[in-house]
C-alpha cells in the first residue's frame, strides 16, 4: 500500500508520461484530470522537480514535464522521496520481535516486505501505461531528451 503522497506522485508522473510530445501540463489541469487535491498535488510536484525527476515551466504555456524515460523509471524511485519503502521494523503483534525470537507473524511480515520492495523495484512506469495489447507496454513512446 502506498501513502497518499507515493500514490499522488506515482498518478502524477504516469499522467505527464502520457503528455503529448512531453508538453508541459499545468498542475492546475492535472489536479482537475486526476481529481487530486490541487495544493497537496502542487507540494507532490515541487518534490518531484527537487528530486531531478520533473522540469517546470513558467507562463501561459508553462507546467510540468517529465525528464525520465518511462521506460526506464521504476515506481520505487518515483514513490522513494515519499515513502519509507524499507521494510516495516515494529513488530504488528506490539510485542518484543526478533529475528532470533520472532513472533508468529514475523516470517509472513517479512515477505510481505520483500514482496512490496520487489513489485516496486521492478515496475517499470511503462508497465503501467495502457498500450496495444493492454499489457501496459507502449513502444510508441517518445525518446525524452534533456530539456533542462
Amino acid at each position: 500500500m502506498l501513502s497518499r503522497g507515493g500514490l499522488y506522485a506515482l498518478q502524477a508522473v504516469l499522467h505527464l508520461a502520457r503528455a503529448e510530445q512531453g508538453d508541459p501540463v499545468p498542475a492546475s489541469r492535472m489536479a482537475t484530470e486526476l481529481d487530486l487535491p490541487p495544493e497537496y498535488l502542487a507540494k507532490v510536484l515541487r518534490k518531484l522537480r527537487a528530486e531531478g525527476m520533473l522540469a517546470s515551466t513558467r507562463g501561459a504555456r508553462g507546467g510540468y514535464r517529465l525528464l525520465s524515460d518511462p521506460r526506464a523509471l521504476t515506481v520505487e524511485e518515483v514513490v522513494r522521496p515519499f515513502e519509507d519503502v524499507q521494510p516495516l521494523r515494529r513488530c504488528l503483534l506490539g510485542g518484543p520481535c526478533t529475528t532470533e525470537r520472532p513472533c508468529a507473524a514475523h516470517m509472513r511480515r517479512l515477505e510481505w516486505n520483500e514482496a512490496r520492495a520487489r513489485i516496486l523495484a521492478n515496475t517499470r512506469l511503462v508497465d503501467l501505461l495502457p498500450g496495444p495489447n493492454g499489457k501496459g507496454t507502449r513502444p510508441e513512446l517518445p525518446t525524452l531528451t534533456d530539456r533542462t
